[in-house]
């Protein structure tokens, strides 16, 4: 499983890209993120949540492949799912230690 995760945006207008291979993290590691995935129950989540213009807020997608699926979420600050903040939290904070 893949898993591609890309913000933009913000007072600064940065973009970020992180692309994750569970296959290649612990197992740990890929739990907590399988886990958050399932939580968020991701492939069910709409393409595009309604929008919610917010100044100087951030846009981020997300995408996962699968073995046989790929769904892509488009969401923003003022539009994120509740059951997709999880997720996105734990996304950001990987990509902010890229930095």
């Amino acid at each position: 499983m893949r898993i591609t995760f890309e913000r933009s945006g913000g007072i600064m207008g940065a973009k970020s890209r992180l692309e994750i291979d569970l296959n290649q993290l612990s197992a740990n590691q890929a739990e907590v993120l399988r886990k958050l995935l399932e939580e968020a129950n991701f492939f069910a989540l709409p393409e595009n949540p309604q929008a919610r213009a917010m100044p100087d807020g951030f846009q981020y997608t997300i995408t996962v492949e699968a073995e046989l699926v790929k769904h892509t979420v488009h969401t923003s600050d003022g539009t994120v799912p509740p059951e997709l903040g999880p997720l996105l939290q734990e996304l950001s904070q990987r990509v902010r230690r890229r930095q």
